[in-house]
């Protein structure tokens, strides 16, 4: 009842808005939700689903389920509050950056429903590590906490500059322990940060040069590395060989936005028309997965893998899991079905997983691939 609201009702109001608007306004509901009780109790009875079967510790972190919210939603921590009783097993705050950054022009954010997509250029927008840190203080939710870190967005002479500005974030949150886990984001597509640099962190060049900084830090908790999308299954595996090295490097997120308008999950009249950015959901499925089993192929007993993209429903976090993937991420989903819809994967989830004779969701994990 509450997704058939949503969808009938509550959405085709909101998409009359710009969606920065509506962002923005999400955004402050949240913070407002998380901040009274009676309010979060009331949908923590109604919206989140719970089976045993979808428990798992993973880096030695107790998972209620495998469903989390991705970063690129909640850039600076407004929903830590209020994500459990919406259902989300896990929540990436960010990412955030060194220091502050407005962020490119409007628009930032766009709809392509028909594409079941959503149009991305924030550029790194966020209120600054430091910003960000205050806010959270040493609140701790109930379901784990991480944090997506990337490099400011701004112009750098040379790619060491680029990696002194995210060893220096690491630097100020690994004085606290607010988090349990970090994400390292090598991967957004829509940066200036990048456009007069020879190396980036997504090639290998760059990639050892940010590692061998970080290296120098006592990351004390896992680290997964957000990938490029649209990168060729050889060259993310050329990268995870250097990775493979760096104990401290725990997992791989598969992966982020995609750029290329020729990918055929696109509706040809909404991509024509569409403002410069880069997009989300159903476009990035095929490549993430695709990227899920090959990496989980070579590097399953080294790496952790979060599937992230084109998630809308159980059978397609299904999938992921069954191609290698231990835990999942979404965003777009979540836009265009609701937040009931978390509850729902995770429901629909528990009964695939019982139909196919398995007694945990880790029974299932890269069962393609065995």
């Amino acid at each position: 009842m509450i997704g058939f609201i949503y969808k009938k009702i509550i959405k085709p109001i909101l998409f009359k808005y710009p969606a920065d608007d509506v962002h923005n306004f999400f955004l402050k509901t949240g913070r407002y939700f998380g901040s009274k009780n009676i309010i979060k109790n009331s949908l923590g009875k109604i919206l989140p689903y719970s089976n045993n079967i979808l428990n798992q510790k993973v880096f030695g972190i107790d998972f209620i389920n495998p469903v989390g919210l991705a970063a690129g939603f909640d850039y600076d921590a407004d929903l830590m509050d209020i994500l459990p009783s919406v259902g989300f097993g896990f929540h990436t705050v960010g990412s955030v950056t060194c220091f502050p950054y407005g962020g490119n022009p409007r628009p930032m954010l766009g709809r392509l429903p028909k594409s079941k997509s959503l149009l991305v250029n924030k550029g790194f927008k966020s209120m600054g590590m430091e910003s960000v840190l205050r806010k959270i203080g040493k609140r701790r939710g109930i379901i784990p906490l991480g944090l997506s870190i990337g490099s400011t967005n701004r112009t750098y002479k040379k790619i060491e500059d680029m990696a002194e500005d995210v060893y220096s974030s690491f630097e100020m949150v690994l004085r606290n322990d607010y988090f349990d886990y970090f994400e390292l984001n090598i991967s957004c597509p829509n940066l200036i940060n990048i456009e007069n640099l020879k190396e980036k962190f997504d090639d290998p060049i760059g990639f050892s040069i940010l590692l061998n900084k970080l290296s120098y830090l006592n990351i004390n908790k896992p680290l997964l590395i957000k990938m490029h999308a649209e990168k060729s299954i050889e060259e993310s595996l050329s990268l995870l060989e250097i990775a493979k090295d760096y104990k401290w490097v725990t997992g791989v997120i598969m992966s982020n936005l995609v750029k290329n308008r020729d990918n055929k999950s696109f509706d040809k009249d909404e991509i024509l028309n569409a403002p410069k950015g880069n997009f989300s959901g159903k476009p990035t499925e095929e490549l993430s997965n695709n990227l899920i089993t090959a990496v989980y192929k070579k590097y399953g007993d080294r790496f952790v893998i979060i599937g992230c993209g084109g998630i809308f429903n159980g059978v397609d976090a299904y999938e992921k899991i069954k191609r290698g993937a231990t835990l999942v991420q979404m965003i777009t989903g979540m836009i265009y079905e609701g937040p009931s819809q978390i509850g729902k994967i995770n429901k629909e989830l528990a009964t695939l997983l019982k139909e196919d004779g398995y007694t945990n969701i880790s029974e299932a994990i890269g069962i393609y691939n065995k």
